[in-house]
């Protein structure tokens, strides 16, 4: 039997052990990989092991290279390094990160003794413990101080959140980096051993058109880097091409060498993509989309030219174009309302009107109270809108002509952040001011970064993705464009996507991790506090895993054994491994969960996220804006309405000038619901969302 054949059968391996094992290096490698392989295996993939380390969300978890320790990073700032089959604590270290961490990764060829991290702050981190581990210490024993550790310290991202950290697998003094700033770092600890430059240009790598949200390194030829950006386009780099921080800046930039846009002819929103994944051959590279579902695409396609796609206008969703259609009215959700996440979240039309919903994170926050003020809300948006577009309609039927003397009900949403604004005098949030003030013109849905942080600087207020930013009211006209390539577009057909995996939902975190399973299977967290497990080419789903009381953000496979790392809000590493007694696997409770998930997952894009102060004065405003329309008395001339407003304006601006500041902030660029995690002691299974997850969509 080939070496094919044996890697998909546990029986054909043990059988001809003895025999391979003589004449044949792979014999162990086969036997091995048969175990992952195998459907029976998988679905007796049970818990084996609960890692209570940390005292936050736990948003990073990987594996040495011998599948021996797990290094793992949170929301209270601490690396730590635990022994895989114990479950000891070898390391444990509070960081400089300030904010959440989001990758952590061993150094090759270190001794497992450096770890690499990055975080919501935008700090990259190389940290070297001095002393070997030493197996049977105890917690506080493992803790090391800055006397056991050398730091080196990278704060020259321009802005934002660094979202990744990848090692170089041929070199153990250099790693790339990527963030919200649209650049890919390559950092070298040879050259460099610490950078905190406001402006640092030396260190650039990758200059990508937007945000770089997910980056892997080519397992075989290690040159290949894919990288993931927030306008939906996978760009695939070679190393080799690229000059790093030397040469003028149109030297240092280089265009990728082929490029994958989501499989959309448009997009009408951005789909950041949270994972890329090579696979083992590096002939195929998974690609999980947030908002969106999981896809395979062929590395072998030749893929197209990136600058003929960012020229197409296909992928530049802040453009609005005549087919698209009207825009729905958002929802609105509380900041620390997780309500939709975890096992017992359920899609709005399946909950009773009175019904408290049992998945609210947060108890104090009286869910039922705030979803009557949210419903509210909705409704009065809803009824002042078709309001408005009833007297424009009939005021005038050309469209071109309507009438713009009635204030919308963003208008009123303009004037309680006018307000606020005057409390800063920050440039960004003026430019922030004015998306909104866009917005409202193109009565367009607001995505999550509407809700910016008016009240924070420069450097908070540049956290926002460039990929959110929001729609233009200038419009595309939607004929096919040409392109010097002979391709044309929008594209009709997708034939480098090999296989679509969906069922899960990957919307309310920022860090969203998929794997291969083996050859055979795909692997992803999902907000339903589920592990999914398709097979990799039906793309069904075979075992579902219920692996926290929220969100799974990371599933990391062990580097040869039938063991997986699953990581999310819980304030603990889980393992698993196939201990089951028999096979299990619920098709009807899986198509269930599947079906809710899709409800959700299309709720969730039109769902924006506020915090309840915010939301109060919007409430105080639309009551204000109601009673001014009813003393107008329908009247079509609006004069005595925007005077009314104004005088209003007036006395509230000097009544909030003695307010307490009221700072917004968009979960996905705060990146945390409740501040930094506070690392109080809660129970972690009933308010492990208090730290709330650190990554917010």
């Amino acid at each position: 039997m080939t070496d094919r054949g044996l890697r998909r059968s546990v029986y054909q391996c043990i059988n001809n052990y003895p025999y391979d094992a003589a004449n044949n290096g792979n014999a162990q490698a086969n036997l091995q990989a048969s175990c992952k392989n195998s459907l029976d295996f998988v679905q007796r993939m049970n818990l084996l092991s609960t890692l209570n380390v940390h005292n936050g969300c736990v948003n990073t978890v990987n594996w040495n290279a011998s599948g021996t320790l797990i290094v793992s990073g949170s929301d209270d700032n601490h690396l730590v390094i635990t022994e895989a089959k114990s479950g000891r604590v070898a390391a444990k270290t509070k960081t400089l990160h300030k904010r959440h961490i989001f990758s952590a990764r061993f150094m090759p060829f270190t001794n497992d003794q450096a770890v690499i991290s990055c975080s919501g702050e935008g700090i990259v981190m190389h940290t070297e413990f001095l002393a070997p581990y030493v197996s049977g210490r105890s917690l506080e024993e493992a803790l090391v101080d800055d006397s056991g550790r050398n730091a080196n310290f990278f704060d020259c991202h321009a802005f934002g959140s660094t979202y990744d950290v990848q090692p170089l697998p041929d070199n153990s003094r250099t790693f790339l980096s990527c963030g919200e700033d649209g650049t890919v770092r390559c950092i070298d600890l040879r050259v460099s051993s610490s950078c905190a430059e406001s402006v640092c240009e030396k260190h650039i790598f990758i200059t990508a058109p937007c945000a770089v949200t997910a980056m892997d390194v080519a397992p075989i030829n290690h040159y290949n880097v894919a990288i993931g950006c927030s306008d939906s386009i996978v760009r695939i780099y070679d190393r080799r091409m690229l000059s790093g921080g030397t040469g003028t800046e149109q030297e240092r930039i280089t265009w990728p060498t082929k490029a994958y846009p989501i499989p959309m002819e448009y997009t009408r929103r951005h789909y950041r993509p949270t994972c890329v994944k090579y696979s083992a051959d590096e002939s195929e590279l998974l690609v999980s989309y947030s908002m969106e579902q999981l896809y395979l695409f062929d590395l072998k396609h030749p893929g197209y030219n990136d600058a003929e796609l960012l020229k197409s206008g296909c992928y530049t969703p802040k453009l609005r174009r005549d087919d698209d259609p009207e825009p729905q009215m958002p929802r609105l959700r509380f900041r620390g309302d997780w309500s939709d996440t975890g096992p017992n979240s359920m899609a709005t039309a399946e909950q009773g009107h009175n019904r408290l919903n049992v998945g609210q994170a947060r108890p104090p926050l009286e869910p039922g109270v705030l979803s009557r003020l949210s419903d509210e809300i909705f409704r009065m948006l809803n009824s002042q809108t078709r309001q408005t577009r009833a007297l424009n309609a009939t005021s005038n039927n050309s469209s071109s002509n309507r009438s713009t003397g009635h204030l919308s009900w963003q208008d009123a949403v303009i004037r309680t952040l006018d307000n606020r604004s005057e409390a800063t005098s920050s440039r960004n949030s003026s430019q922030l001011l004015t998306r909104v003030r866009n917005a409202a013109a193109s009565q367009t849905e607001l995505p999550p970064s509407a809700v910016t942080n008016l009240a924070a600087d420069a450097s908070m207020s540049a956290d926002i993705p460039e990929a959110e930013q929001l729609p233009d009211v200038k419009k595309r006209e939607t004929e096919d464009t040409g392109s010097r390539d002979g391709q044309k577009y929008p594209l009709s057909k997708f034939d480098y996507v090999k296989m679509s995996y969906n069922g899960h939902r990957n919307s309310r975190t920022m860090v969203k991790g998929a794997c291969f399973w083996g050859d055979d299977f795909i692997m992803s967290g999902s907000d339903c506090g589920h592990i999914f497990v398709w097979h990799r080419r039906t793309g069904k789903v075979v075992k579902t895993m219920l692996a926290d009381h929220r969100v799974v953000n990371r599933v990391q496979p062990h580097p040869t054994l039938p063991y997986l790392l699953s990581s999310g809000i819980d304030y603990n590493v889980k393992i698993w491994a196939p201990i089951g007694s028999t096979p299990t696997f619920d098709a009807e409770e899986t198509a269930g969960l599947i079906k809710s998930n899709e409800i959700m997952l299309v709720e969730t894009r039109d769902t924006i996220t506020v915090p309840a102060q915010i939301m109060i004065r919007i409430l105080a405003s639309l009551h204000q804006y109601r009673r001014l329309m009813h003393a107008s008395g329908g009247e079509s001339s609006t004069g005595a309405v925007n005077n009314r407003l104004r005088r209003n304006e007036t006395v509230q601006q000097e009544a909030m000038e003695t307010d307490e500041e009221v700072v917004v902030v968009d979960d996905e660029d705060n990146n945390n619901d409740d501040g930094d995690n506070g690392n109080n002691d809660r129970n972690n299974s009933d308010n492990n969302d208090d730290s709330n997850n650190s990554n917010v969509t």
